[in-house]
């Protein structure tokens, strides 16, 4: 099968089965292009699916009432979009590309049917919004306590290492196609902050510019000036999706038995 970008993303954290990439595969059917600076969805719309981005980067934002806005995160290929809102109607986020991109969407019932029919899915996709939980949190420390100068040098070591594990040809992991404007809204700086605090990193030859994007030329600098720790980028939940592995073993040995008397037969 073809690797795309979700099954690249999801083999971060598991081998997968035929039956689990082909699941995978069929979220990203029906893909639709999008022009830079257009809109997916606008805050307030109605919430009935997901998308996965197949190629190019989106943000989701919040409009203020001042008119600003505050960028809340930044998905790059293969990250899986909505996931926050699942509980909600309407969307509590507005979503944008920034470069040409193409995102595949799926009904919430669809992902429903995944849950059902993989153990180890529902798992992983189990992970991954407890993976954006926490990077949710850590940018709260980050627009909270850090200066401007660690503000940016964590936030693109962030993207840099995100992107390690979605991107199907990670020496590009380096080079970030991020605006001046998209990092002052995402770090609640002003562009005219950003511009001095980047020309300050750039002439410690930390970072650069090629053709509009954001070289990363010494991550061990970078780091350095952050006090980057990327523990909360880093997961270890083995020993969970092994259960989810032996338990979707018994399924399957039970001809689809119901999961809660296989568990009463596992504790006896």
């Amino acid at each position: 099968m073809k690797s795309s970008c979700i099954i690249k993303h999801f083999e971060h954290y598991s081998p997968l089965t035929d039956d689990d990439k082909v699941l995978l595969d069929s979220l990203e059917k029906s893909p639709k292009e999008y022009r830079k600076n257009t809109s997916v969805w606008l805050q307030g719309e109605p919430s009935n699916h997901f998308y996965t981005v197949s190629q190019g980067w989106a943000y989701s934002y919040r409009n203020m009432e001042d008119g600003s806005r505050q960028i809340l995160d930044v998905y790059v290929p293969g990250d899986v979009v909505g996931l926050r809102e699942f509980a909600f109607n309407k969307r509590i986020t507005g979503l944008m590309v920034m470069s040409d991109a193409v995102l595949c969407a799926f009904p919430k019932s669809r992902l429903t049917e995944v849950f059902a029919e993989s153990l180890l899915l529902c798992s992983i996709f189990f992970m991954i919004s407890a993976a954006d939980q926490a990077i949710l949190l850590e940018r709260l420390v980050n627009l909270g306590r850090r200066s401007a100068r660690q503000k940016l040098a964590h936030f693109l070591l962030e993207i840099s290492k995100r992107l390690e594990k979605t991107n199907i040809d990670v020496t590009n992991h380096l080079q970030l196609p991020l605006t001046q404007t998209i990092l002052a809204d995402a770090l609640g700086l002003s562009a005219v902050h950003v511009n001095r605090v980047f020309k300050e990193l750039r002439e410690e030859k930390l970072v650069g510019q090629i053709n509009g994007n954001i070289k990363l030329l010494n991550v061990a600098g970078l780091r350095e000036v952050a006090g980057f720790d990327g523990t909360y980028l880093e997961e270890n939940i083995e020993p969970m999706l092994q259960q989810a592995r032996q338990m979707q073993g018994r399924i399957d040995g039970a001809g689809g038995a119901n999961i809660s008397d296989l568990n009463l037969v596992a504790n006896h």
